[in-house]
């Protein structure tokens, strides 16, 4: 049972997990969102409307970014709506970044923030640990899907749908 962990390829990797464990990381959220197929179409947004400058900047943000199984979920007709119009791109990116990094107990104890949209969105838990069926759900239809993916300038996490703002619908 000691043998284990005490052989030379256990101790190589304990040496590199507490390598990389303190060096910072260097990607910004917005890199990181770039980085990742299954976010194209919201990094693809990003970039159209102009935030390239704005989010690669200190921050720090919190990003609750849909993922293109997420955003294929927008009807067309909205999406072209989106596209055509800078000034609803540009708040419907803003209604997914909060201000601040927020780990997922700090927004689940608010309960609600606000984006820089100016609307608040909600956090709540559904299920239970026993059951092993919890989600955290972003204003009460988004599942997170992954947690607290960490960046220099601050924390994301994918959701399987868009935050679509009332107008959009």
């Amino acid at each position: 049972h000691g043998q284990l962990h005490n052989n030379t390829f256990a101790m190589q990797n304990n040496m590199a997990y507490w390598w990389s464990a303190g060096r910072p990381i260097r990607s910004t959220v917005l890199q990181t969102i770039m980085k990742r197929n299954q976010t194209k179409t919201f990094s693809d947004m990003v970039n159209r409307g102009g935030f390239i400058h704005e989010f690669s900047l200190q921050g720090p943000y919190t990003f609750i970014v849909p993922t293109e199984e997420a955003m294929s979920k927008i009807k067309p007709a909205a999406l072209q709506k989106l596209n055509a119009e800078s000034d609803k791109l540009a708040t419907f990116i803003r209604h997914h970044v909060v201000p601040g990094q927020f780990v997922m107990k700090q927004l689940l104890e608010r309960q609600s923030v606000e984006t820089l949209a100016g609307q608040s969105i909600s956090f709540s838990v559904t299920g239970s640990f026993e059951t092993r069926d919890r989600e955290v759900l972003v204003n009460g239809s988004s599942k997170i899907t992954r947690y607290e993916h960490k960046a220099s300038n601050g924390i994301i996490y994918f959701i399987d749908r868009p935050l679509v703002p009332k107008w959009l619908r």
